[in-house]
This record gives structure tokens, C-alpha cells and sequence, in this order.
């Protein structure tokens, strides 16, 4: 049985913290990934919202109509023919695990208010939104284990840096493991506007201010023979606030036919970024390698993804709508990211409504070049890759003559690649995720 690292390995013997100057170079050596992945995990986003807009895949840009469809197109509120207010909750159950080595799932209860939003219908088919919308849950624990791997002892030794401090070197003749604990969210606060223009085209605008939090705790270890081992423990926590500028635009030429597209402009702001770590070895001497404890912080502009939605709908009479979109994301320091969308939504009854949608996002490449900064000098060597993933939802709702109420069910299956160091071979990860969303909301007949 492995041993528990929170109660045994550093603590137990004793617990060293280590941020030298030395690992500067090896941070300037796997900057490549540390501060892309970065922009990443501060920028990356899942479909969520309300129930219709969870219901449809987020497939909403030509449909408009829904408080969170805002988001991607600002336009879509000009469809509105009324003032509205709607609240929603969600209940996400996420499970981690690797199924190739590791069987034990991570499991996470996420509850939260994904959305809030009031939506005034005035004079001259004016619009007028106020909103809130979680972009992102961070709570998830990740666990990868693997065997014959490129150590990280190694790199640190192969570096024009003069050690005082030794590390076991050579590939580990037995597992090493990376466990990743992260936690935080990513609210958002919009103020959108719209306008109808003859029921043909309506036209949209939007400022959006983001606030992030998010903490990430990582302990990496490799195993060498007779006891040995090294062992890097960080600790990273970011903090800020950041806006963006966003228009659209959905033109309906024929009653059975809108096409939509949004955009969402980069976002710019403060971020405050602060780093712990403490490295341990066990060498072939018997004794801990240690140096004196240093905490890193750095305060920079940040700029998150360029996002373009384009959307078309069809509208079958009275009974409902199908839509396909597509959205591009466009990151510094990052690869691109293209999702497919498509929902369907089928009026029953007068009133009801049932949705279902399904959306597909694309993998992230491995041979990203991004620019050194040799100012970057963390010890989180660590990095995540997400893979392809999939969406698959469906709603129920029924919307009357002052409320209107909805839920919706989603699953998502990512694949992802955790990375111990940029030289490790990644461990291949699942993540499953099941949502379930309630929205209500009241408006002006």
C-alpha cells in the first residue's frame, strides 16, 4: 500500500519547504506549459446557465429569448416581448478517475446559483438585461499514477545551475504519482441591451465584468529503489478581475428561418497570482535535500479568449425550433478551441416544452510554442491538457401566463491529460459530470 502523504513521506520524517533560485531555471524551462495552462484554467468554460439554455446544449445563439443565450449573442434579447425575472440552481455531481491504473473515483458535490437575471422590455423595442452567471465550479480532485517515467530529479540536475542541494536521478523503478486538489469559480456580471427592428433583425451589446478565484494544491512524488524518493509539494492561488465588450447580431429573413452571430472580445484586467512550494528528496545518502522557504507573487494583465458564435435556427410553426451552432475560442498562449452545438426544442402542448441538445468541443493540440517569460519563476511544474468532450442533455418546462418553470438534466464526458512536468508522459484521465438545473422566473404578461 502506498503511503498517505498527509500523515506519512514529508511529514512524518519531516517537511522541508524549497523555492530556490535553481528552480528558477527549471521553471523557465517548462514555462512553455505553465503559464499557457494559465490562460487555460482561468478561461475555460462548460454549458451552463438555465434549464432551457442547459436543455438546448447551449445551441441558442439564432434563438435568443433566454437570459443566458445573452451570453453568447447579446442580440437575442430583442426577442423579448416582456420583462422578465429568472432565477436557477444547480446540483453537479463530478467524478475523476484514471481507467487504466487507478480505479477509485474522486468524487464532488457542487451546488450553486449558475444565473441570475432581470430583463426590462420598453418603448421602441428596447431591451435592457442585468446578470449574473457563474462561468465556472472549480472543485475537483485529480489522480494519476504511471511507472518508467523521465524524472523530475533529473531535469534538475541536467541544468547549468550550481546546486547546493542534491535529487535522486534516473528513471524511477517504481510509481511515481501526481494528486491535484482544486477549488474556486468564476463569476460574471453583465449589462446587455438590445433592439427589435421590424421583427427582422435584432442587434446587441454587452459589458461583462469577471471576478476569479481559484486555488490549486499539488503534490508530486517518484519512487526510486532502497526507499528513495523526491517529492514537490505547491501550493497556487490566483485572484482578479477582468472585463470584456460583447455584440451580436440575428437576422430572421423568413418567419421558419434566424441566423445569429455573437462575439465576445477578450477580456483585460488585474491578476494576482501567489505560489508556495517545498521540495524533498530522499537520496542515496539517507537525508533530506532542503533550502530555505520562499513564497513567489506576481500581479499582471491578463487577457482570457476571443469568443465568435455562429448559429442558425429553424422554426417548425408552432411547434418548436432545431438550431445548430458553432463557437470559436481564440486564447493567447493557447491552441484553439472550436465546440459544435445542436438542440431541439418540441412544443407538445400549448405551454410545455421539452428541450434536448448535444454538443461536442475539440481536443487541445501537444505541441504548443509559447514565449518564455523569465520572470515566471513558480514551482508548480504540473499542467493539464483537456481532451475531446461531450455533451448530452434534456429539459422539461413550462412557461404560463406570469411564471414560467424548467429543469433540465446534463451529462459531460471529458477525456483530459494531467501532466506532472513537461518531459513526463501525461496520465490519462476521465472526468464525468452530472447536472441537473431548475429555473424559475416570473414576467409581465
Amino acid at each position: 500500500m502506498r503511503k498517505s502523504y498527509n500523515d506519512s513521506g514529508l511529514t512524518a520524517k519531516r517537511s522541508y519547504r524549497l523555492l530556490t533560485a535553481g528552480l528558477t531555471a527549471i521553471l523557465m524551462a517548462v514555462s512553455l506549459a505553465l503559464q499557457a495552462q494559465d490562460y487555460f484554467r482561468l478561461g475555460e468554460r462548460t454549458i451552463n446557465g438555465t434549464a432551457r439554455y442547459v436543455g438546448m446544449s447551449g445551441a441558442m445563439s439564432a434563438i435568443g429569448g433566454d437570459p443566458s443565450s445573452a451570453h453568447d449573442n447579446p442580440a437575442g434579447l430583442g426577442l423579448y416581448r416582456r420583462s422578465e425575472v429568472t432565477l436557477s440552481f444547480d446540483q453537479a455531481l463530478d467524478y475523476t478517475w484514471q481507467p487504466d491504473a487507478y480505479k477509485d473515483r474522486y468524487n464532488a458535490n457542487i451546488f450553486s446559483v449558475p444565473q441570475a437575471s432581470i430583463v426590462f422590455s420598453l418603448p421602441q423595442n428596447n431591451k435592457f438585461q442585468f446578470s449574473y452567471r457563474r462561468l465556472q465550479s472549480y472543485r475537483r480532485t485529480m489522480y494519476g499514477v504511471g511507472k518508467s517515467d523521465y524524472s523530475l530529479g533529473a531535469i534538475l540536475n541536467t541544468l547549468d545551475v550550481n546546486w547546493d542541494i542534491s535529487f535522486c536521478t534516473g528513471t524511477p523503478n517504481r510509481a511515481h504519482d501526481l494528486k491535484l486538489a482544486e477549488a474556486g469559480m468564476v463569476h460574471e456580471y453583465a449589462f446587455n441591451w438590445a433592439i427589435n427592428i421590424s421583427d427582422s433583425w435584432y442587434v446587441g451589446a454587452g459589458l461583462q465584468v469577471q471576478s476569479y478565484n481559484l486555488s490549486a494544491d499539488a503534490i508530486y512524488q517518484e519512487d526510486f529503489a532502497g526507499g528513495m524518493y523526491n517529492s514537490n509539494k505547491t501550493t497556487l492561488f490566483y485572484s482578479g478581475v477582468s472585463t470584456s465588450l460583447s455584440a451580436g447580431l440575428i437576422y430572421r429573413p423568413f418567419e421558419w428561418l434566424r441566423l445569429g452571430v455573437g462575439l465576445q472580445t477578450p477580456s483585460l484586467g488585474a491578476m494576482s497570482i501567489s505560489s508556495t512550494g517545498e521540495l524533498a528528496s530522499m537520496t542515496d545518502s539517507l537525508r533530506f535535500s532542503y533550502a530555505p522557504d520562499q513564497t513567489y507573487t506576481e500581479r499582471s494583465v491578463i487577457t482570457q479568449p476571443l469568443h465568435l458564435s455562429s448559429s442558425v435556427a429553424f422554426q417548425i410553426g408552432a411547434y418548436g425550433m432545431v438550431a445548430l451552432q458553432h463557437d470559436y475560442y481564440h486564447q493567447p498562449k493557447e491552441t484553439d478551441r472550436h465546440s459544435l452545438r445542436a438542440g431541439i426544442e418540441v412544443i407538445p402542448v400549448l405551454g410545455f416544452y421539452i428541450n434536448a441538445g448535444y454538443a461536442c468541443e475539440s481536443t487541445f493540440k501537444q505541441d504548443r510554442v509559447v514565449a518564455i517569460d523569465p520572470t515566471f519563476n513558480r514551482q508548480d511544474t504540473y499542467f493539464q491538457m483537456p481532451q475531446i468532450a461531450h455533451y448530452g442533455s434534456l429539459a422539461l418546462g413550462y412557461r404560463g401566463k406570469y411564471m414560467m418553470a424548467q429543469v433540465a438534466y446534463q451529462y459531460r464526458r471529458q477525456q483530459l491529460n494531467l501532466y506532472a512536468h513537461e518531459f513526463a508522459a501525461p496520465y490519462n484521465l476521465c472526468a464525468d459530470t452530472h447536472r441537473i438545473v431548475f429555473t424559475i422566473g416570473w414576467h409581465r404578461y
